[in-house]
């Protein structure tokens, strides 16, 4: 009896750490700052000029933007828009988490930079599993060990920053989904 015990706790121990491997929690170097989101939450980004920008800066020009970009760790693209035409900077954009063949991406560690006018603003983010198949699909991010906080994020003052926030959410189990709304933690 007790040594089926102790077979039963290192099971599940493995499958714990196991499931921690693949929501993108282990190992790696981690940004100070960053906010975190699920893999099945469509991440939505603006940009943000505060009063202060302009008034610090004596800057008078509107600035625009010309495309965005996401970065893995090693600096590779995962993905990027470029407009063709100037874009107003509190644009709201979606990066749908694919890469720019349209394939998901792992969770882990992105950096989501939009290039202005006025130069690149850039924050980082970090994806977990949540539809990691633990028992059923109705279990989807019931089980996940993954941490919903991110770093410590300070507001910026006078300077631009990204605003993000969780477009929409896609189903675990597919078929629909329902729309999630409200801003995030601002980063710089």
């Amino acid at each position: 009896m007790r040594r089926v015990l102790w077979l039963l706790v290192l099971a599940v121990l493995c499958i714990g750490l196991q499931a921690s491997a693949d929501c993108g929690c282990s190992g790696g170097a981690e940004p100070s700052c960053y906010v975190t989101f699920r893999t099945n939450e469509l991440i939505g980004f603006s940009t943000v000029f505060p009063l202060e920008y302009f008034t610090l800066h004596s800057i008078t020009e509107t600035p625009f933007v010309l495309g965005w970009a996401v970065t893995a760790p090693d600096g590779t693209v995962v993905r990027s828009i470029t407009f063709p035409d100037l874009v107003g900077w509190s644009q709201p954009f979606v990066w749908d988490l694919t890469d720019s063949d349209g394939h998901g991406v792992a969770p882990g560690f992105y950096r989501i930079t939009v290039a202005t006018t006025a130069g690149p603003i850039s924050t980082d983010v970090r994806l977990v599993a949540c539809c990691s198949p633990c028992l059923s699909c109705w279990s989807c991010c019931l089980c996940s060990t993954c941490p919903r906080e991110g770093g410590r994020c300070p507001t910026p003052c006078g300077d631009p920053y990204l605003v993000l926030s969780v477009d929409s959410t896609r189903s675990c189990c597919g078929g629909f989904s329902f729309e999630i709304s409200g801003e995030v933690t601002p980063a710089p």
